[in-house]
């Protein structure tokens, strides 16, 4: 059995290809670049190219494939749904897609029309339904943290249910090595507790010794602030939108389904803190 890893030099790509390979499964990781990423990672990892937006990539990087870790990526005129086509042509066995916490609440977000289109092209799959992934304090937020010491992000003060992406990429190693037993299943993956970032900036603050503070800036400020640094302007539109079901308080659920999985307790915010330190130092 070979997976194929898409989203490999992201946050939960990487994770994913990680945690398969110490557990022995072969895999291909998926890149736009194969010539960065190889230069970058050297002979760690077997690269394929694959660029979503790009369909004569698709049956050269599915060659050999039986499972596939799917990972919808950012960027335009991406034929997502032609991929899941050859997907099914190539008889890939199944899928495991990285969706969204109360996905199925929002019919307004990319990740419920894909959900859709894999189960219309019956390819047997898992959907693991994230929560609010921790490292993006290491990620698109720690610029501001470590230059300014606040977290700047319109979140009001609505409580989310932060997720370790290495207890999300255990989930998702596990419907790899036994598809069978999570075949058509969802799993909402999240920590066990939900956090307004007021409390996380507090933990910040006692475990790196030095004050962090949340702002709790509006859309418009955080908006004119990114732009003003230069940031795309449609990724900070993602960032907004990743972030508007906090401010409404709609993002706290709380789901046991990675305690049931892997008979281990999620990884506290504060352990995470300790571990990636040194990003905000």
């Amino acid at each position: 059995m070979t997976v194929l890893v898409t989203g490999f030099t992201g946050k939960v790509g990487h994770e994913v290809a990680k945690s398969l390979k110490r557990k022995g499964i072969r895999i291909k990781c998926a890149a736009r670049d194969v010539t960065k990423a190889s230069n970058r990672y050297g002979d760690a990892y077997d690269f394929v190219q694959l660029d979503f937006a790009n369909p004569a990539t698709f049956v050269p990087a599915l060659q050999g494939i039986e499972q596939i870790f799917l990972l919808y990526p950012p960027g335009g005129n991406l034929r997502f749904e032609k991929f899941l086509e050859e997907a099914k042509n190539r008889k890939v066995q199944h899928i495991t897609y990285l969706s969204v916490k109360d996905v199925q609440f929002l019919p307004f977000i990319h990740h419920y029309k894909n959900e859709k289109l894999i189960k219309k092209q019956g390819i047997p799959h898992t959907f693991i339904r994230a929560g609010y992934f921790m490292q993006n304090l290491n990620d698109f937020l720690c610029m501001e943290i470590k230059e300014r010491q606040r977290i700047f992000v319109p979140a009001g003060k609505g409580k989310t249910s932060f997720v370790d992406v290495r207890d999300l990429a255990e989930v998702i190693s596990l419907t790899f090595q036994d598809s069978q037993q999570h075949r058509n299943k969802a799993y909402t993956v999240t920590g066990s507790e939900a956090l307004d970032f007021f409390e996380v900036a507090n933990k910040m603050t006692k475990i790196l010794g030095k004050p962090i503070s949340y702002t709790n800036p509006s859309t418009k400020e955080f908006k004119d602030h990114m732009l003003s640094r230069g940031l795309d302007k449609a990724f900070v539109n993602v960032v907004i939108g990743i972030h508007f079901p906090t401010k409404l308080g709609l993002a706290k659920g709380i789901s046991a389904d990675y305690e049931k999985l892997t008979g281990m307790k999620p990884t506290k915010i504060e352990t995470y803190i300790k571990d990636y330190q040194n990003a905000w130092i």
